[in-house]
């Protein structure tokens, strides 16, 4: 019996097994259905004709759809055009493929067809994998291997089987397959690996794919604790991340690349990004650089910041008591009754007297020349009283104020000016948040 891993396969779900064919697919799909019954789940098979082959690759999936009729297993079947897709997209033609089936994998499950997708990856795809990006120069999470469980949707049963244990698998039980003439041309990169520098390394290291995949488990294991650490160093929120600038680099770098993935650049980055964000750290504040996908990061005194670029229109609407709606930001200005108010009330929240704000307020975005009077008197601009309470430059465009002119009476969620504050003669207030 295979040492095998279900990984979250439980009972009644339905499980689609990617099936091309070739021997490590079928022995899979036939390992499958043979303990289906046992676990409680049904198989379904889950074919994709990537074009890649011409007729063979046609005949390829002819040949699943008659097996998968022959023995009434249901299949769900995808075409897609990988060489079309790896011209447009300047990828390779093995990264394309790779892309596009697992698009087809997910709108499987997507669509209800299926609840999980098995790949028959084995022990020795995973060591391969690990050297090729050993080879590619990968950091501590490419040594990772492949996932035996990936987001709770992908799942690869034969993990840890060994392809010897599948091929033996293949003739005691007399499992017909084909074979993918392009397995044997070492034009393709992990191909060469597979056909002749694997080999190689097995003469001198016969157990080299046992010793690669403890490698990936060592990997592994310290590759979430430093994630772990990293984000000690890191605030995540919707649309942007803050990194603390005294983190050590290791942390620094990896806690970057978690706020790539978060901000959803997770394939578009590359080291020189990353180095870019952590040259940040010894910059002056304010300072910006450009990521991949409209993706910034700028240093805000004792962080770097990495959001996403929404720049906000201007906006202008005359001031009235209503509630003001700006991007994700909500405002709501009312009347307020002075006797409900007590003076700690009017201290700590955003209440201004009414009668002096002129019928010519605007609410309204910050502009150039803006200047404001801070409570206990003192005009300076705008932009400097931002620079003072340390207001993010990026937050500054996002800021509504309430101004007469030039003059700022009121800058919401933030401050009262001296010119709009509440004393002994105020007979009607406005609540300003």
């Amino acid at each position: 019996m295979f040492n095998y891993e279900f990984g979250n396969l439980t009972k009644n779900k339905k499980v689609a097994i990617a099936v091309s064919g070739g021997s490590d697919s079928m022995a899979l799909l036939n390992f499958m259905l043979s303990i289906a019954e046992k676990f409680a789940f049904t198989v379904v098979a889950l074919n994709v004709e990537h074009g890649i082959r011409g007729e063979e690759s046609v005949n390829d999936s002819k040949f699943v759809e008659d097996y998968c009729a022959k023995n009434k297993i249901e299949l769900l079947s995808y075409k897609i055009d990988c060489l079309t897709f790896a011209k447009k997209s300047k990828l390779s033609i093995e990264e394309s493929a790779r892309i596009l089936r697992y698009d087809c994998f997910f709108d499987a499950i997507k669509s209800g067809r299926c609840d999980i997708v098995a790949t028959a990856h084995h022990s020795s795809d995973n060591a391969e994998s690990i050297l090729f990006n050993l080879l590619r120069g990968s950091g501590l999470k490419g040594l990772t291997g492949i996932k035996a469980n990936f987001n709770d949707q992908i799942i690869r049963p034969f993990l840890k089987v060994s392809k010897a244990e599948i091929e033996e698998y293949i003739a005691k039980n007399n499992i017909p397959f084909v074979t993918d003439s392009t397995n044997l041309n070492d034009d393709y990169t992990r191909n060469h690996l597979r056909l002749n520098v694997m080999p190689e390394i097995k003469k001198a290291f016969p157990t080299a794919e046992k010793s690669l995949t403890r490698i990936a488990e060592i990997a592994s294991e310290e590759d979430e604790f430093l994630d772990r650490l990293s984000l000690e160093h890191a605030r995540f929120e919707d649309d942007a991340v803050y990194i603390e600038t005294c983190a050590f680099p290791v942390l620094f770098r990896r806690a970057t690349i978690l706020a790539f993935k978060h901000l959803g650049i997770a394939k578009d980055w590359e080291k020189v990004h990353v180095d870019d964000v952590l040259s940040l750290t010894s910059k002056e504040n304010g300072t910006t650089i450009n990521l991949p996908k409209g993706v910034l990061a700028v240093k805000e005194y004792d962080n770097v910041v990495i959001y996403r670029d929404d720049t906000s229109e201007n906006i202008e609407i005359p001031f009235v008591c209503s509630k003001i709606n700006f991007g994700e930001l909500s405002f709501n200005i009312e009347k307020v009754n002075k006797r409900d108010l007590t003076d700690e009330m009017i201290r700590k929240g955003f209440y201004a007297d009414l009668d002096k704000i002129p019928k010519t307020a605007v609410i309204r975005t910050v502009r150039s020349g803006d200047t404001f009077t801070k409570f206990g008197g003192g005009t300076k601009s705008l932009a400097d009283y931002f620079t003072d309470i340390k207001l993010p430059l990026r937050l500054r465009d996002k800021t509504l104020i309430i101004a007469d002119g030039q003059k700022v009476l009121a800058i919401l969620g933030v401050a009262i000016s001296n010119d709009v504050k509440i004393d002994e003669k105020t007979t009607s207030i406005v609540k300003l948040g």
